[in-house]
């Protein structure tokens, strides 16, 4: 029997008071910092583009402004997803 993975959403809200539905599509430790990878909800399936955030301990998300860092989380995510699949 196949079992279903239930997704978990969360709403942030944008820069103009947007309130935007995103599934977390996964959470994990990396390199000693918790991350978020988000899908909106309402996504176009030509453009999928994730969102990457860090959980800045005080119950808040911030976004990574490096680049290679965020290259570094992505591949992770891409890594423990082709693991699980």
């Amino acid at each position: 029997m196949e079992t279903s993975k239930e997704i978990e959403s969360l709403v942030l809200v944008d820069e103009d008071e947007n309130e935007i539905e995103f599934d977390i599509m996964d959470r994990f430790e990396f390199d000693g910092a918790n991350y978020f990878v988000l899908l909106p909800v309402d996504y176009d399936d030509d453009e999928i583009e994730y969102v990457i955030l860090r959980d800045d301990g005080n119950e808040s998300l911030c976004g990574i402004e490096d680049g290679d860092l965020l290259d570094r989380v992505f591949e992770e995510y891409k890594k423990r997803n082709i693991a699980e699949d």
